[in-house]
Parts: C-alpha cells; structure tokens; sequence
C-alpha cells in the first residue's frame, strides 16, 4: 500500500517518516463545490467513484534565483505533496485535488471503504533496528 510521507496530517504512534492518512487505491465519492457550499448540505452524492492513483510533488514557488539568469525559480520537492491525482471509474477522467479535501472526505465518511494503517515496526532504538535486519 504506497502511502504519503512527511505528510501535515499522519499517522500516530512510532512513524519517523510521516506516513500520511490517505492511501493509493483508495476510493471516495467526490462531492461538487455546490455542496460544500451549501449552508444545510443535505445527504451527499455517492454515484461516481474517484480513486487516488498517485500524490503530486510539491511546488515550493521562488525558492532558489538561478546563477546564469539571475531569476528565481520554482522548485519541485518530493515528500511535500499536498496535491493527490485522482481518476474517475465512472467514465476514465483524471484530474488533481487537494489532500485536504480527500482528508475531509474520509473524516466525513464520503468513501468506499475506511482507508486502515498499516502495521510499522516499531524502532525506538538503533539496536532493535539492527536486531530487525538480522532476523
């Protein structure tokens, strides 16, 4: 199950790396903008499916002025995505979405399944890591 590291919203207990909340091949019912604006929303939409296929790098936007040009540049950096590429099982659309939204999704119950943590080994010490290799 591939999953975001070093994400904003992450699993707890032993997870030096961050593994977020959201997994690849999870499915969620996707509601339009006319829903979340809506004062009273009513019961949502759960016609067309959406599965994540893959979470974006991030853009840190200005970051580093290139020598040769004198300009400042975007730059792309890995472990910070906050964007999530999603495609319909409906009819094959793909399109990009915010991570936080598919995080409201879950914590409002708009999906297929609750998307389950898997087990981490627990390394709180470098010889329990070694130990780990070993056997």
């Amino acid at each position: 199950m591939i999953r975001q590291y070093y994400a904003r919203r992450c699993q707890g207990g032993d997870n030096p790396k961050g593994v977020g909340v959201i997994a690849v091949g999870a499915i969620y019912y996707l509601q339009n903008d006319s829903y979340w604006r809506d004062r009273f929303r009513g019961t949502p939409v759960c016609r067309d499916p959406w599965i994540v296929l893959a979470f974006l790098n991030g853009v840190v936007a200005a970051s580093r002025r290139s020598g040769a040009t004198g300009k400042w540049e975007d730059v792309f950096v890995s472990g910070r995505s906050d964007v999530a590429l999603v495609r319909s099982l409906r009819d094959g659309r793909i399109r990009k979405i915010a991570v936080r939204t598919l995080i409201l999704h879950d914590d409002l119950g708009m999906c297929k399944q609750a998307t389950e943590y898997p087990s981490l080994p627990r390394l709180s010490d470098r010889n329990s890591r070694l130990r780990l290799v070993a056997a």
